[in-house]
């Protein structure tokens, strides 16, 4: 497949690197420093294990992004708004996966014409510079459509690959509920105090505001409280060492995804229904601010 990918953070660098290897891929990117590290430079990819690839990918502006037969949307929350502007001339033919956190975006995307997917990514990715990132976690990205009109069986099994795995989904509301939970305790936790993911579950006194949290996030989304901290310790166990993209976020000095989050919960309910999420929300907003500054 012709495949265009918007975005180069993390995620965005990651994507490209492993889709390489079986498709015709093009990067998109915002700045032209960005732009001419990896035309030289190629991505690199650093594994777990010490191992580092690299793979030549071609690299384009976001002002030329063309049509594909798919594109990946991998920017934050924040970006989307931007990054519609280009989806919109975009020809109706092309399919789209959006791989954000939270669920602010999904009233935007809606209007799109095109076949659109959501994504749940499971990998832990770092990105050390323009075109290098450490693949700190394997796992899949889980599919969903957002229209009944979309096919993700067929893209499923275009997409595929023992070596960079996709999964399914047949409900793409409690696909993004189950991830917007995770995200609702420890990314906004770990940015706060500044640790690993794994703090969540071995320092006692986050454990007593993670709990509030997620029992907070569950009566929202109506998910069983002890499913849900079991999921929660589950995900902070398995990615003990990593740091979360809103604790990255702070300390890079960037907009971070807590109205797509936390604020969303915000929406759901009243405030005093929900203490630690408003005082979450509004501490990790405050730490914005300060760093804008």
């Amino acid at each position: 497949m012709r495949i265009g990918i918007i975005g180069g953070g993390s995620l965005g660098l990651l994507v490209s690197a492993y889709l390489a290897d079986k498709h015709d891929v093009t990067l998109y990117v915002r700045r032209n420093a960005q732009l001419e590290k990896i035309r030289s430079n190629g991505i690199v990819v650093n594994n777990r294990d010490g191992r580092a690839n690299n793979k030549k990918v071609a690299v384009e502006l976001i002002d030329h992004l063309t049509n594909h037969d798919l594109i990946f949307v991998t920017v934050k929350q924040p970006q989307i708004n931007r990054v519609l502007d280009y989806l919109q001339v975009i020809d109706g033919t092309t399919q789209f996966i959006f791989l954000q956190n939270g669920m602010g975006h999904i009233d935007k995307i809606s209007c799109l014409t095109s076949p659109v997917y959501l994504g749940v990514v499971e990998h832990g990715a770092t990105r050390i510079s323009d075109n290098e990132v450490e693949h700190l976690g394997f796992g899949t990205i889980k599919l969903a459509s957002l229209k009944v009109d979309a096919d993700v069986t067929k893209l499923y099994r275009k997409l595929h690959d023992e070596t960079f795995p996709f999964e399914m989904s047949e409900n793409w509301e409690s696909l993004l509920k189950a991830k917007l939970l995770i995200n609702a305790v420890i990314n906004p936790l770990t940015a706060l105090y500044n640790v690993p993911n794994g703090a969540i579950v071995s320092n006692s006194r986050i454990i007593k505001l993670a709990k509030a949290l997620t029992e907070e996030a569950a009566a929202v989304l109506q998910f069983d409280f002890a499913t849900a901290w079991e999921s929660v310790q589950r995900v902070a166990e398995n990615t003990g060492k990593n740091t979360s993209s809103m604790r990255a976020d702070i300390l890079h000095k960037r907009q971070t995804e807590i109205e797509a989050i936390s604020g969303y919960l915000l929406k759901e309910r009243e405030r005093n229904e929900l203490p630690y999420t408003s005082f979450v929300y509004d501490a990790i907003l405050a730490l914005e601010e300060r760093g804008e500054k």
